[in-house]
């Protein structure tokens, strides 16, 4: 079997290139598979980041995106090479920005009014470092859509005199964030899909691959990328479902929806409210996706059951995470290092210290960040992020309920360090203990 990429997508014959590419009715699968040329693995997070960018040709129902990882995962690659797909004119591309340097960069000036228009209507804002905290939060009205024009003032320092500046944001658009940070604000957690890319082995393995390619003969690579029939025809696509100008996408089944939605999410939460347009926004996105096949009789456009079902099946990728205000980062972290490395510490408790098996029952001794570092250690061969454990992952869990950072109760213990006791150990989540673990290293537990 041949695995190299540029063979894969531009040796193929025209017998076997599919045309449905620039027209036909295609799948999000078709679109993962496009993209997987440059992005290996990352199914999800590509699918979710190409819809985002697909929904800003929506009239009111632009998607947010919230990428939090730690450096070199490839937040900024993951973004950058779905962008690629989309016309240059329509994204805003920023490697960061303060509050000011974003209102006056852009927009022209009304000749009525003097009052500076920014027109944001039907693009993509991607911002590839986190922005400043205060531009976060003049973006949150623009995020929640309150209005279609926002009108903010800035005092403008000129000549030692004061002048005040009046900015409107007009029209809706699809925004992408990217940080190395893991600490959220609810704020913006809750307008956005928070994702993480990947970080699994085989899709390391399969990204040193492509760079070796890529280093290798860069100008080939890149010919084969640029040249390859399906990717050139789902641009078209893209160019051709921009100029639809589709103003208003109908879903059918509400209740259906609703009824499928609550039984996805158990006891609501304020947050909820947010998440289901959330998730509207996926199906009419995946719905714009295939517009030429979505009309009826009357010219409307209406989603299928199949766009609704890829979206449920995309929305239960990431909901677990999303539900609980945390990055996907972090809540890896905490199945594939801090429960596994408990448990591991409780069982050999069982085995070998009665005293100390007892105190981990009565929940009186925990797990040490010294003790969390040794395990990580042994499954990844490298040692924590000490600040980052402190500061960002901890602080986040205990917010979501999955842990209780505190110190030792028994009385041999050092107080001085608190320890990591993991609270999700009901029977209904034991299912998904260790789910991230490397397959030869269980654990024999007897519950």
């Amino acid at each position: 079997m041949n695995d190299d990429p540029i063979k894969k997508f531009s040796d193929r014959s025209d017998s076997d290139k599919e045309h449905k590419m620039e027209s036909g009715e295609i799948t999000l699968d078709d679109v993962a598979e496009v993209l997987s040329m440059t992005i290996k693995d990352d199914d999800s997070n590509k699918k979710i980041i190409f819809l985002c960018m697909l929904s800003a040709y929506t009239d009111d129902s632009q998607i947010n995106v919230s990428l939090n990882a730690p450096s070199s995962t490839g937040k900024t690659y993951l973004v950058s090479e779905i962008a690629k797909l989309f016309p240059k004119e329509d994204r805003i591309e920023r490697s960061g920005a303060s509050p000011a340097s974003f209102f006056y960069g852009e927009g022209e000036i009304d000749p009525k009014t003097n009052i500076k228009i920014v027109s944001l209507e039907r693009k993509i804002l991607i911002f590839y470092e986190m922005p400043n905290p205060l531009l976060q939060e003049k973006l949150r009205a623009l995020m929640s859509h309150d209005d279609k024009n926002l009108n903010y003032s800035f005092v403008n320092k000129n000549k030692g005199r004061n002048k005040t500046d009046d900015i409107v944001l007009r029209g809706y658009c699809a925004t992408i964030f990217c940080s190395a940070g893991l600490r959220l604000d609810e704020q913006e957690a809750t307008r956005a899909i928070l994702l993480s890319p990947e970080a699994t082995q085989e899709k390391i393995l399969q990204g040193i691959e492509v760079r070796v390619k890529l280093g290798a003969n860069a100008k080939k690579f890149n010919e084969a990328v640029k040249h390859d029939y399906d990717r050139q025809m789902l641009m078209s696509r893209i160019i051709s479902i921009r100029n639809a100008k589709v103003d208003n996408i109908i879903i059918p089944n509400e209740d259906e929806i609703k009824r499928k939605f609550l039984e996805i999410v158990g006891i609501l939460k304020p947050r909820h409210q947010r998440d289901i347009a959330h998730l509207m926004e996926l199906i009419k996105s995946i719905t714009l996706l295939n517009v030429w096949h979505r009309q009826d009789e009357n010219g409307r456009i209406i989603a299928t059951q199949s766009d609704i079902d890829q979206a449920f099946i995309l929305w239960q990728d990431f909901f677990e995470s999303q539900n609980l205000n945390i990055s996907p980062t972090v809540l890896i972290h905490y199945k594939k290092y801090i429960l596994p490395a408990y448990l591991e510490k409780f069982a050999k408790a069982l085995k070998t210290n009665k005293d100390l098996w007892e105190d981990m029952n009565l929940h009186k001794i925990g797990l040490t960040p010294q003790e969390l570092n040794t395990y990580h250690r042994s499954i990844e061969g490298i040692s924590l992020n000490g600040d980052q454990l402190r500061k960002e992952i901890l602080p986040q869990l205990a917010n979501a309920g999955h842990i209780e950072w505190e110190k030792p109760q028994a009385e041999d213990e050092d107080k001085r360090t608190r320890h990591i006791f993991p609270m999700v150990l009901t029977d209904e989540n034991k299912k998904y203990i260790g789910t991230y673990r490397v397959e030869k290293r269980t654990l024999d537990l007897k519950w």
